[in-house]
């Protein structure tokens, strides 16, 4: 009996052995897997990490190029803004005149026309002579075909004062030549003339209810209601003046 248990025992330890022996052998492959797995996690965490300083490296080149953008933007805008007061202070003695017919002038030079145009016009209420002109030209641009309308007439004034006077006359007359009603504006930018546009919808609405207004230079819109005065910088300004006066109203 006692041969019995020791040969029992030692086969159990041979089995333990060869159970160890192969565990062993199976966990070498499954090691190496657990390591190359490892080191690939190790170097997924170090290009991650690499990504992330690389994105935030970015973002940072970014804001600060959308910084810059802002301003740059801000400054071409200040700069634009400059030049395009300055062209138009450039222009502060002329006059355009629309519905001249094309080829009065008749061979004279158009400066000699033009003068003795608005001295026709105006006559003597406004000049006691011919004005002074600088400048007179048809706008650039091709002839128009027949039956088109003509070029407008950009004039420029000796005398400041001359051409505010013309300018007045021209807001409370009607100018006729030749069969004609003549259009008399100030000339100023393109710029200036679709702001200056931007305020013809709330126009509309003051005239409607008989309210008072001017648009003054460059483009700011002044409104006289109820014995008082008010200026606008913006249309968005006169309108919200408006809806307080009488949308609430209607």
């Amino acid at each position: 009996m006692s041969q019995l248990i020791n040969e029992l025992t030692k086969q159990r330890a041979s089995i333990k052995e060869d159970i160890s022996a192969l565990i062993q052998e199976s966990m070498v492959p499954l090691q190496a897997s657990v390591n190359a797995l490892t080191e690939s996690l190790a170097s997924f965490q170090t290009r991650l990490c690499a990504a992330e300083t690389l994105a935030s490296d970015n973002f940072s080149t970014l804001a600060a190029a959308e910084k810059t953008i802002k301003t740059l933007k801000e400054q071409n805008a200040t700069l634009m803004d400059r030049v395009d007061d300055l062209e138009n202070r450039s222009r502060r003695a002329n006059l355009r005149i629309l519905n001249v017919p094309e080829n009065s002038e008749k061979g004279q030079s158009t400066v000699k026309f033009v003068s003795e145009m608005l001295m026709e016009v105006m006559g003597q209420d406004v000049f006691e002579k011919p004005p002074e002109l600088e400048r007179a030209h048809r706008s650039l641009g091709p002839k128009p075909q027949e039956g088109r309308p003509p070029r407008p007439l950009v004039i420029c004034f000796h005398r400041f004062q001359e051409k505010e006077k013309a300018l007045r006359w021209a807001r409370q007359n009607e100018a006729k030549y030749k069969g004609s009603t003549l259009r008399i504006y100030p000339d100023i930018s393109a710029d200036l003339a679709r702001k200056r546009a931007t305020f013809k919808n709330i126009k509309q609405l003051l005239y409607q209810k008989n309210v008072r207004f001017q648009l003054l230079h460059p483009a700011r819109l002044r409104v006289r209601y109820d014995d008082d005065t008010f200026l606008f910088n913006t249309p968005e300004e006169a309108q919200h003046f408006y809806d307080q006066r009488f949308a609430t109203r209607e």
